[in-house]
Parts: structure tokens; sequence; C-alpha cells
């Protein structure tokens, strides 16, 4: 049965209201979230950068160390042709450990010897050389104990 109290209801229209509490508490409890969850990091403008003193000058007139050229060739069966040149100095090996044993006599120990250990080695491999020829040849660098060891363009 229809009052005079629904009629003025109906007649306004139905007003629908939002609770405020809850939503307010679904916002707290995300912000505690983020700021739980956040990880703080620097920026990478902040790291350290360790650059020449601008007092310290390079020698213009210093030669510069070229480098030892392990030159590898292309594998012909088990064996693959390997070079070694620097300086004027023209030395071939038979195999990988050949190499080391040679890479290592040309170091100098005790005052003896031609090349330090810090001296640049360059692994240069031939266009069509297999890849892991080229990496025994460094691996035979390593062994004999040089620390500057890079590998260059693919030689000619």
């Amino acid at each position: 049965m229809r009052t005079p109290a629904n009629n003025r209801r109906a007649a306004q229209g139905s007003r629908v209201s939002l609770a405020m509490t809850p939503m307010i508490d679904v916002v707290f409890l995300l912000l505690v979230f983020f700021v739980c969850t956040v990880r703080f990091e620097r920026r990478e403008e902040v790291y350290q950068l360790d650059l020449p003193a601008r007092a310290v000058t390079a020698d213009p007139l210093a030669l510069q160390e070229s480098p030892l050229q392990l030159r590898v060739g292309v594998r012909a069966g088990d064996h693959c042709a390997l070079e070694l040149s620097a300086d004027g100095i023209v030395r071939t090996a038979a195999s990988f450990d050949e190499l080391a044993k040679l890479l290592e006599q040309l170091q100098r120990h005790d005052g003896e010897g031609l090349f330090e250990r810090s001296h640049p080695v360059l692994v240069v491999p031939a266009p069509d050389c297999q890849w892991q020829d080229a990496v025994d040849a460094f691996n035979a660098a390593v062994r004999a104990g040089y620390a500057n060891i890079g590998f260059a363009e693919t030689g000619a």
C-alpha cells in the first residue's frame, strides 16, 4: 500500500550514496602496501667515475707497444696454422701447446726475454677460421701468463 511518505520518495527519485569510510580504508591500505614494497636505488648519474687527472698527460713522443699477434689460420685436418709475430719476430707453432711454450719463452723472466706479462697480445683469426681455434689460441696466451689479451677483427 502506498503511503504519502512513499509517494514523496518515489517522486524525488532514489538517491545513491557512497560510504566513504571503506574507500578511505582501502586508500590507506594501498598507501601502506606501496610504502612497504618500494625499493630506493641510486640513479646512474650518481655513480663515481674513474677519470684521469687533468694534470697528467701522456708523452706524445713515447713509443706505443705493438701487440704480439697470434695469427690463427684455417684448420687443415687435425692441424691449424699458428703464427706468432711482433717487432720483426715471426715464429710458427704446430699445436696450441707449442704456441703456449713459445709465448712463455718470449716472456720476460728475471731480466731474460722480450715481453712483459702486461704486453698486449692480439688473436687475429683468419676469415674462415673455426671459432674454437681462436679460443684455443687465446687460452694458450693465458696459460703462458699474459694478462692483456684481446681479439682482432678477422684478418685477411
